[in-house]
């Protein structure tokens, strides 16, 4: 018999620890998972619409609004015109370009600390599994929605 339960049990553990932790890291910096995730993806990406990061980081939209707001009082994005009135495109700030950087820095020192004595083998692995089930609830998503 399969070890589901466990392994779905310390999934979510290693989640939300993964989530605390990461906050705790960046307190001086006033940063928090969530806004990282959505500067890191606009930089990366370039200006986008609220829409599409929904889409592309699995954030349910008034979840995405509230952070949206937050970084916009903090000055770390703003909301222009795009080419389609009806969709404001979101763009970091000088502020948050900035910054970017010693973010990242930050945040690689973290991720190193969690990831440290893990061989790559085994990371590469990881990597792997977490693939196969995304791809797996993908489908389980499009299958749904076709019924």
């Amino acid at each position: 018999m399969r070890k589901k339960q466990p392994f779905f049990f310390l999934l979510n553990q290693t989640t939300r620890q993964f989530s605390k932790s990461f906050n705790e890291h960046l307190v001086p910096t006033g940063l928090y998972l969530a806004q990282w995730s959505v500067i890191h993806y606009i930089h990366l990406h370039g200006p986008c619409t609220q829409r599409t990061i929904c889409s592309n980081l699995n954030i349910e939209p008034p979840t995405l609004t509230r952070t949206l707001r937050r970084m916009e009082t903090l000055d770390l994005i703003v909301r222009k015109e795009g080419t389609d009135k009806r969709e404001k495109m979101i763009h970091l700030t000088n502020k948050a370009i900035n910054q970017f950087d010693s973010w990242k820095k930050q945040i690689i020192s973290f991720e190193n600390d969690v990831i440290k004595d893990i061989p790559d083998e085994e990371l590469d692995i990881a990597l792997q599994v977490f693939q196969k089930m995304m791809n797996n609830m993908k489908a389980s998503e499009v299958t749904k929605q076709g019924e």
